[in-house]
């Protein structure tokens, strides 16, 4: 513990503020929504009649 509060101490000093998260919180990290998105896009056009790898790449064009 003492090397997290040294930890935490500089980020202070720095000007930063430490925030603690919950051990799982996919509603605050951005990457979850963004697979969840693709996930989507793949699912629908693979059930249309796309390839996995083809859904893959179309979603991925779509969602950058």
């Amino acid at each position: 513990m003492g090397v997290l509060i040294g930890i935490m101490r500089d980020i202070a000093k720095a000007g930063g503020e430490v925030i603690f998260l919950p051990s799982y919180s996919p509603d605050l990290n951005k990457i979850e929504k963004f697979w969840a998105k693709l996930k989507r896009y793949v699912s629908q056009l693979v059930s249309n009649g796309e390839s996995l790898i083809s859904g893959f790449d179309v979603a991925l064009r779509k969602l950058s």
